[in-house]
């Protein structure tokens, strides 16, 4: 339906025949998982449409918003933002002016909800400056890269480019409070005119012209351009899950799949777990591996590891219990208080498996080693308490924390922000000197180090912000 009629057609067949839902979330959401599939220049011109009355612009600019806002554009620049979002997002920006402007809008509505406050990389007061400069950055790549030639009679002349002082020139005031940094602008004409923004025709284009290889090149130029394209058309998984973390999706329970395929529970519960629990593990993995730095998704690890330690033993998955359990061991370690002094050193306290000559491990291990329904529960009730302690730990010296934190922040002009996150906890602050390369003069600044963030302040009645840095989830 979409090839030989339009995507809008064939999304309200899905719709008509209850496949998909009418929501423009489930509809952002269908897009993405499936715009491999898709001719990206159809793509664009879906989510460039506008609607006739309010209802419908209101609803295409939902489906719109959806669909950006699982992109993340967290530390790039505008310009960065804008070659990640019109070269690797699925979609190629349509030609039509208002299609173009509609999806520009809602572009900068996204990237300015992901950087407004950094200073660096975002040195603008609103979001309509975002507008208009990646309008200019759009006209400058088309400026910059396209035929410096034209014909006038039978003559060829030379077409004279935008240079960096007319685009420089172009942007003078554009913001409503104070001139944008000429240095700011200036890096993004270099990046321009070194690198262009080459919007592709996506990959069934490239990749599908025929049924067989092309004659010309070679098998294996052949085959590295087909992984080039697919490793390219893939999305990365933090955005997908980003946008589907949103959404509500049917789930069935064993005894509907059962009453359908007439199967058995158990079989069915450990092929399912047999085939995914290694995706669960390395999440408790991962989320462990930065836990000193950035302790914000422990909670959520330790529910996924009493569920996964649960299930494995009800299920006798013997191996699988064993590398949970291995997790549950470093938990322990960080929760009560015996941080190694680096991952090497906690790596070599696994490997030595210490753990299994704890009490809680013998415990356990007897508990299962019997091998019947009451020996499953008191492994499962064990595991339950374990848990409960664990937590208990990590709760002792929570309204210190708290109550530091309050501390710093109130010193901090709009300092309550930063309560917001409550994993976020405050590591140490000094006094900085910066000197400046233009006139030499030296400045005091007052650094606040978090868990997660670098803030610069200069000192008034209050420390008033000038600059923040993200820190990396984790440090080697």
């Amino acid at each position: 339906i979409m090839k030989k009629k339009s995507l809008k057609k064939a999304l309200d067949y899905l719709i008509a025949c209850n496949f998909l839902a009418p929501s423009p979330r489930d509809i952002a959401s269908f897009l993405r998982l499936h715009m491999a599939k898709m001719d990206p220049g159809v793509l664009g011109d879906y989510l460039g449409e506008g609607g006739k009355d309010g209802t419908e612009v209101e609803y295409w600019n939902l489906i719109r918003f959806n669909y950006v806002r699982a992109i993340s554009f967290v530390g790039m620049n505008v310009e960065q933002a804008l070659r990640h979002f019109l070269t690797n997002c699925g979609f190629r920006l349509p030609g039509e002016a208002q299609k173009i402007d509609r999806i520009m809008t809602t572009f900068s509505q996204c990237y300015w909800e992901d950087n407004a406050g950094d200073r660096q990389r975002c040195p603008y007061r609103d979001q309509d400056t975002v507008f208009l400069i990646a309008f200019a950055i759009i006209m400058l790549n088309t400026d910059l890269h396209k035929s410096t030639h034209h014909r006038s009679g039978n003559s060829r002349k030379q077409r004279k480019k935008m240079t960096k002082t007319e685009f420089l020139n172009n942007l003078r005031g554009v913001d409503v409070s104070e001139e944008l940094s000429r240095d700011y602008l200036a890096n993004i004409y270099d990046s321009i005119e070194a690198y262009p923004i080459v919007i592709e025709h996506g990959p069934t284009q490239r990749i599908f012209r025929s049924g067989h290889r092309s004659q010309e090149g070679s098998f294996s130029d052949d085959l590295h351009n087909k992984v080039k394209t697919f490793v390219k058309s893939s999305k990365p998984a933090e955005e997908l899950l980003r946008g589907m973390s949103v959404h509500e999706f049917p789930f069935y329970t064993l005894g509907n799949v059962c009453d359908r395929t007439g199967g058995d529970a158990r079989i069915l519960s450990t092929q399912a777990v047999k085939l995914t629990w290694h995706h669960f593990h390395s999440i408790i993995k991962t989320t462990l591996d930065a836990a000193d730095v950035d302790p914000t998704g422990m909670d959520s690890c330790l529910d996924i590891l009493k569920h996964a330690l649960c299930v494995t033993v009800q299920l006798d998955m013997r191996v699988e219990f064993s590398a949970f359990v291995a997790q549950l061991a470093r938990v322990k370690l960080f929760k009560g208080g015996q941080r190694s002094k680096g991952r090497e050193s906690s790596k070599r306290s696994m490997a030595q498996k210490a753990y299994k000559q704890e009490d809680w491990h013998v415990e356990l291990q007897k508990a299962i080693n019997l091998g019947t329904a009451s020996g499953r529960s008191d492994a499962i009730e064990q595991i339950s308490k374990i848990f409960k302690e664990v937590r208990l730990s990590g709760q002792d010296d929570t309204p210190t924390r708290k109550g530091f934190m309050q501390s710093v922040v109130r010193r901090i002009e709009n300092g309550q922000l930063l309560l917001n996150d409550p994993a976020r906890s405050f590591i140490r602050e000094g006094d900085l000197i910066k000197k400046s390369n233009r006139t030499g003069r030296s400045a005091t600044y007052r650094f606040f180090l978090f868990s997660d963030v670098l803030i610069y302040a200069k000192k008034s009645s209050t420390f008033q912000i000038q600059d923040s840095r993200t820190i990396a989830s984790s440090l080697d």
